[in-house]
């Protein structure tokens, strides 16, 4: 128990709020600017629980990696660093490949395998040189407890920025077992963000209702774990597959809005964001180029 009224903690509060900012960008200057608070308006502050929702297909795991991108980058402000990611969907390969193209801009299909360019692999491999670690399982993780594991592994290796991807395939059942399990999952990972200090970027699906209606943008309330996903969430960053929609001259640009509809550390908004599929970088629009994306 503390006194927040007394002045032993009047001066542990003030050396709190006049500590360098330690945040991370997540690629997005909008995103990175409503994260004020711990995050300085650079970023993803440190203990911070991030939820990122979409249906199947239109783009989270992409968004994910964009952001462990801009971590890996770094900014003026933030030097580069390791991130941790546990992905339940794809192979290490898999993963590499999608990683590789986005952080280096290298066409996507020339890494994949069946159209893999040893010519492009080593301007990629140079491309990646010097880059800080990702850490990823050595194998496909089958239990929450085995994946929290790993986190600690990553938070002991010095990592700050650990990603989940995605929170409902970290355990097995029926619907009603996997929400309910699902609840304890964001409980314990947010207690681990915070003991450990680290960014959490947690994965999610949609609840049935709000993943089949294309009529209305999704909202925070239509997660899939319901309430305790939103509550333990410092921001919810959700992918509107209402107003999705391809473009380009051969259909290889997807256009969307990334929604800000739970913000604990500042305003909640929408940004227009536009997904090339050539490479996956995900990019956000400018006010020029805004009115080419659906309203």
């Amino acid at each position: 128990m503390k006194n927040i009224l007394s002045d032993e903690f009047f001066d542990s509060y003030q050396k709190t709020q006049t500590s360098p900012i330690d945040s991370t960008s997540c690629g997005l200057p909008t995103i990175d600017r409503i994260c004020r608070d711990s995050g300085g308006g650079r970023g993803f502050g440190r203990g911070w629980f991030i939820t990122v929702a979409g249906n199947p297909g239109i783009g989270k795991s992409a968004l994910a990696l964009n952001f462990a991108s801009a971590c890996l980058s770094g900014t003026p402000e933030q030097p580069p660093e390791p991130c941790g990611i546990i992905n339940l969907e794809m192979s290490p390969e898999q993963m590499s490949t999608r990683l590789y193209s986005l952080h280096t801009g290298t066409a996507l299909r020339k890494l994949e395998h069946g159209g893999f360019s040893s010519l492009v692999w080593n301007i990629t491999k140079e491309k990646l040189a010097g880059s800080p670690p990702l850490y990823v399982p050595d194998n496909l993780l089958t239990t929450w407890e085995s994946c929290l594991e790993f986190a600690h592994e990553c938070a002991d290796a010095g990592v700050k920025w650990i990603c989940l991807d995605y929170l409902q395939l970290a355990t097995t059942g029926d619907e009603d077992t996997i929400y309910r399990t699902t609840q304890r999952i964001v409980t314990e990972l947010r207690a681990f963000g915070v003991a450990r200090d680290c960014t959490i970027i947690c994965l999610s699906q949609f609840n049935r209702g709000t993943s089949s209606n294309y009529d209305s943008s999704p909202r925070s309330q239509g997660l899939f774990g319901g309430m305790i996903l939103e509550a333990s969430s410092d921001l919810c960053l959700l992918l509107d597959h209402s107003r999705f929609v391809r473009a380009g001259a051969t259909q290889q640009l997807g256009r969307t809005y990334l929604l800000c509809t739970k913000n604990r550390h500042g305003a909640c908004l929408e940004v227009p964001i536009e997904f090339d599929y050539s490479t996956l970088r995900i990019s956000e629009a400018n006010e020029y180029d805004e009115r080419k994306w659906p309203k």
